[in-house]
């Protein structure tokens, strides 16, 4: 039972610091771009982004962090246990385009992304306890792996594997961008910052 009370005052206190954040934080130069949904922007041209190049200027783990519509999402990054994931957003040598499910699909879950993606494994009492507990954060970082993409730009029909190691691509038709595998619908991209850009997901990326 210690795990699970544990859990969930966590997640109690992540849920009060996500509002008050979001009702403080301001979101100036990470809105979403001129045409959100066409996610290829060239950001090897420095002279058209300004952002590039200057010191001191936001990177994509910032970026991350004030995006209240996947303000959830951004929380599990930021609560990790493994630091690695969060060191490569904060890396301005590695470029990193982050597919962010908003907040309304992380509530539409059939399950909690520290439960395991196979109900067997769910059982009661499966999270209590030291192995418990590694289990649930050895789930988060599944979860999370599964929505970076080791690239920026991410050119449309570029397969490119995931830090879990799912295979994604995206397409645009009828004016609507879909991520696969699924067909996910990309609400926005966001404007990008020198190491990477953030795309806000109406789905989950399968894992």
């Amino acid at each position: 039972m210690r795990c699970w009370s544990a859990i969930s005052t966590l997640v109690t206190f992540a849920f009060f610091i996500i509002s008050f954040a979001a009702a403080v934080l301001p979101v100036a130069n990470f809105g979403p771009s001129k045409n959100p949904q066409n996610p290829f922007v060239d950001m090897d041209n420095s002279q058209n982004n300004p952002m590039t190049g200057d010191s001191g200027v936001p990177i994509v783990s910032d970026a991350l962090s004030v995006q209240r519509d996947v303000s959830i999402f951004s929380e599990i990054v930021r609560g990790l246990t493994n630091h690695q994931i969060l060191d490569r957003l904060e890396d301005k040598g590695q470029n990193t385009t982050i597919l962010a499910p908003l907040n309304s699909a992380m509530r539409a879950l059939p399950r909690k992304p520290w439960e395991d993606p196979d109900p067997r494994n769910n059982v009661e009492g499966a999270f209590f306890g030291h192995e418990g507990e590694k289990k649930a954060a050895a789930n988060l970082e599944r979860f999370v792996k599964a929505h970076v993409v080791p690239v920026s730009p991410f050119k449309e029909n570029e397969k490119v594997q995931t830090l879990e190691g799912t295979t994604v691509w995206w397409t645009t038709e009828n004016g609507i961008t879909k991520l696969y595998p699924g067909g996910i619908e990309v609400k926005e991209v966001k404007n990008p910052v020198p190491n990477g850009q953030i795309w806000t997901l109406k789905g989950v990326v399968p894992y």
